[in-house]
């Protein structure tokens, strides 16, 4: 799901994520361990920020079509904060492996 706009801080949005993977039944027993579910905030406004608990932009978002893939569908013009055009970014990567599913219409809602 892309979410264009929030009230939320982005630490309380981070916290509303992780409440929402819990209830999933997401358990947090390893850094970078296996997982049911993971929702990532990539970007947050033009926000640039090393914090550990939430850095931002996603410190590897600009190197996975998975992600930016989606991402330029839903907005062309989108810009990846630090990092420049999301069509830039994902024109230099191997998009193997990357394709829509059936039936999915990606948009804004």
């Amino acid at each position: 799901m892309l979410i264009t706009g929030t009230g939320l801080a982005p630490r309380d949005l981070l916290a509303g994520t992780q409440r929402i993977e819990a209830g999933f039944g997401r358990i947090r027993a390893e850094r970078f361990g296996p997982r049911t579910l993971d929702i990532d905030i990539i970007s947050y406004d033009e926000e640039i920020s090393g914090d550990p608990v939430l850095t931002l932009p996603h410190p590897r978002a600009h190197e996975r079509a998975f992600v930016l893939a989606p991402w330029h569908d839903v907005d062309p013009a989108a810009s990846l904060p630090g990092r420049g055009p999301v069509a830039a970014l994902l024109a230099g990567l191997d998009r193997h492996g990357v394709r829509r599913q059936p039936g999915v219409v990606l948009g804004a809602p």
